[in-house]
This record gives structure tokens, sequence and C-alpha cells, in this order.
């Protein structure tokens, strides 16, 4: 099958065939799907050793260019998948992806393996692009499974990630977590162009340039002063200058967007009830599992004689063992999820991933005592991870045909904003409950209880409003699929 083959099936394009091929295809789109788990969990544990190859007391940025980058990019791929082909655009990206990975492996200096950590970054489009893909190309019967395993196949990754970073590290190089990305990279790319249909469905308008630039520039500003506060201070002149200029140079981006002949993408799409519940819903319940994710590996590495109630002393594997509950739930809710909405449709479990990660964030913020406790904190963290099935489910659903490449990609950048704006105030919170230790010396810093309680409530709030705007997401309602280049007002509900 060509690069940009289409599959014709009177009209629409459909994946054709067995079910052998179905799965085929969908196995190799979550190799794609899994890079920006992988871009994280397998880099994170290489970063103590790579900042001393590169003499660098900044190896944070490894992590934070990679999602600088991803913020920017996922919405103009998105938009370029719809004009030109979403299949075509995913292999242009896993190459782009795969060469990235190659800069950083074989970089003499720390300028360069940013140049390729933020080459890389672009697996953030992965996912929006494979969904999007899979509502214009598989057969109905397929398509909410598919979804399901495409957005909840990162609990694989949460599973075996870590145990696979360990073995690379310590066994090879740092550098071989680069070359195992680029080969998983490339083994997606190639895979996709020989196993994956192409959309038929095309958006024909002109390139919205202004409102490209305005929107890039905008998101790149806020993003990074976001990213910057803890380190910077909320009220400090950079953290306004980044964070108050990003939303200035938004908001003149939305106003432009409003009075554009051809929008990047029409703002009252994004406006409309359905579709701004949907985004703010999701973008808050997804925060909470990002408070979570991101500062329980930390309390579970404090010594307990440092912690006092709370720590168990664990290196990465050990963290990884207690993580493995969450990662088997959060392949069981994709899968679950994907097959149950083909009757109940995805609204009820956007709902139900909100109350889930509320109870999370209260298990682990209260219960932190005995070994069990965390696992199942962790645990109600994976089933709460059905908000990325039901969230895309939805998103797919309401979005006109010619528009769900973009509108996939601004979920995604929206989300990313809005989750890290959650992360750091966690942060924050956190680094302002410090405990002394006294005898303890120069060492890592503890955290008091109080200070883990305040933090993972955060998580708690964030889930709690998510799940309240949840619930103004409009009820399934029976209705045709949204008329094919349908670009005027949104008429579709939240349905089934």
């Amino acid at each position: 099958m060509s690069l940009n083959q289409p599959i014709h099936t009177g009209g629409s394009s459909e994946l054709e065939g067995s079910p052998r091929q179905w799965f085929a295809a969908i196995a190799v789109l979550v190799l794609l799907t899994e890079q920006t788990a992988l871009g994280l969990s397998l880099i994170a544990p290489a970063l103590g050793q790579l900042a001393t190859k590169y003499h660098t007391t900044q190896i944070a940025w490894m992590i934070t260019i990679f999602m600088l980058a991803g913020a920017v990019l996922t919405p103009l791929l998105g938009k370029i998948g719809d004009r030109v082909g979403k299949k075509r655009v995913l292999v242009i990206t896993a190459l782009v992806g795969t060469a990235g990975s190659v800069i950083c492996a074989l970089a003499s200096n720390y300028g360069t393996v940013l140049m390729g950590r933020a080459l890389m970054g672009s697996a953030a489009a992965f996912l929006p692009l494979t969904y999007s893909l899979v509502r214009d190309v598989f057969p109905e019967k397929y398509r909410n499974l598919s979804i399901g395993i495409a957005t909840n196949g990162a609990g694989v990754v949460t599973i075996l990630g870590p145990f696979l970073a360990g073995f690379l590290i310590d066994q090879i190089a740092p550098e071989a977590v680069f070359w195992f990305m680029a080969a998983l990279s490339l083994a997606g790319a190639v895979g996709t162009i020989l196993i994956v249909p192409e959309s038929e469905t095309r958006n024909r308008s002109a390139f919205d340039v202004p409102g490209i630039i305005s929107l890039a520039v905008g998101l790149l500003a806020l993003m990074y002063g976001i990213t910057n506060l803890t380190a910077w201070g909320v009220l400090s002149a950079r953290s306004l200058t980044f964070v108050g200029g990003g939303l200035v140079v938004l908001v003149a981006w939305w106003m432009w967007e409003l009075r554009a002949a051809e929008p990047f993408i029409d703002p009252r799409l994004l406006s409309s009830r359905p579709m701004w519940t949907v985004i703010l819903g999701y973008s808050l319940i997804c925060s909470g599992m990002v408070v979570a994710t991101s500062y329980l590996p930390t309390m579970l590495q404090t010594p307990r004689s440092l912690g006092g109630d709370y720590g168990f002393g664990l290196d990465a594997t050990g963290v990884a063992v207690y993580c493995i509950l969450g990662g088997i739930a959060t392949v069981a809710v994709g899968v679950g999820v994907g097959v149950a909405s083909r009757r109940y449709g995805f609204r009820p479990f956007l709902l139900l991933s909100g109350v889930f990660i509320i109870a999370a964030s209260l298990v682990l913020a209260f219960l932190h005592t005995e070994s069990w406790m965390p696992i199942l904190g962790f645990g109600l963290v994976g089933v709460a991870s059905m908000s990325y099935v039901a969230g895309a489910g939805l998103m797919m659903q309401l979005t006109p045909e010619k528009s769900r490449g973009v509108s996939a990609g601004m979920l995604a950048a929206i989300q990313g904003v809005i989750g890290s704006t959650v992360l750091q105030v966690a942060g924050l919170v956190l680094s302002n409950h410090v405990r002394a230790t006294p005898g303890a010396g120069p060492g890592p810093l503890v955290y008091s209880t109080s200070g883990w309680v305040l933090t993972f409530g955060v998580g708690a709030v964030a889930g709690l409003i998510g799940l309240a705007i949840a619930t103004l997401v409009p009820k399934p309602q029976k209705q045709a699929e949204p008329a094919t280049g349908a670009e005027g007002p949104l008429r579709a509900t939240a349905g089934a």
C-alpha cells in the first residue's frame, strides 16, 4: 500500500478486510501513540548520567523542550493532516521523530541534544492524529475499541517502561534509550505505510498563516512561562512577561480567527457548549492524573526514616512495581470503554473518570502508611484514565469531518496547557511544605505530610471541577454523523 493510498468503500474511507488486518493496523498505530509516554518514561531515568556526560546543570530542559515542542506542533500537524492526509502526516512525523532520536544518540554537545529532543517532541501529535484517522477509516464496529486501544496503550509503558529503561541504561548505555526510540518510531512509520489506510477526507481551505503563527507564538510563550513558574515565582517579571504575553497573543489569535474567512480552526466550534464542556472537563480530569503520576514517585522514594508516616525508600524499579496495577487498569479500561461505549456512549465514562481521579487523589493524600495504599491509589488513577478514551471519542463525534485532525490537536494542546498549570500549582504547594530534618545533612528535600495532602488535594480539586463541567456535556441523542465537509456551527451532541 502506498503512502497516501485511500481505501474506497462507497464514498467513505474504511479499513476493509478481516479482523486480523484491523488488529495489525491498530497494533502498528500503537507503536506511534506510545512514543509520547516513552519520550518521558525512558528518558527520565537517564537524565542524571546525561547531565554528567554533557556537563550541564540544565538537564531538565530535555523534558521541557520535548513538551514545549509538542504543545506547539500538535495543532499544526493536525491541521496539515486534515489537508494532505492524516496517514501521510503520521509517517512524516514518525520520520522526524526518528531523526530526532538519532541526533540525540549521536550528539557531541548538549545544544545538539536539545535540538533532537525538540524534533522528538513532534510525537505529541501521534495520538490525536491516530484517533482522528481511526474515526475516518476504521469500520464502525471496530472504531471505539480502536480509539480505546490507541489512547490507553500507554498503560503498557507504565508497566514496562521503567524496567526497559533500566536495562538499556545499565546494561548498554544511556544513549541506548534514543536508539530504541528511533527503532520504534521507524518501525511505526514503515508499518503505517504498509498496513494503515489513508483517509479520503481533505480540508482544502487555505492556510491561515497569521492564525498559525499567532497560535504557535502564544502557546510557546504561555507554556514556557507556566513550566517555569516554580523556578521563577508566580509574580516574577519573567513569569508575568511570558504567561501574560502568551495570553495576550492567544486572545489576539482568537479575535483574528473570528474574523478570518478561512480560520485555522473556527472559534465558534470550540466555544459551542458540547465542545467547550468536553475540552475543559477532559483537561481538568486529566490534570488530576498528571499530578498523581508526577509526584507519587517522589513520595514513594522518600525513606520512611525521613518521611515519618510516609515513604518506602524505593528505587526506580521499586516504583515501577508499585505502579503495575495502575498500568494494568489503564489498558483494561481502554479496552472496556472501547467496547461499552458502543452501547452507552462516551459521556458516562468521562463522568466516571472524574469520580475515580477524585477518589485516587484522596487515597494518595490520606492513605500512605502501608504499601497497599499507594498501590490502590495508583490503581484508581489507572481506572480514571478512561477519560483519555472518553475525551477522544467525544471530540471525534462532535467535530466536523474535515476538521477532526486540527480539533484533536487543539484538544491535546489545551489539555497540555491546563495540565501544566495544575502541575505547577501542585509543585508550588509542595515546595512550601519542606520539612526540616535535623542531622539529615544536605540530602534530598523532605516534604511534610500536610504538603502531600495539599498537593494531591490540588489534583482532587482539579478532578472535581472537571467532573462538574463534564456534567454539562449534552446527553446522548440518536443522530447522524456530521455531514461530510460540514464546517458551520456545531450540530452534533455528545452522542453514543
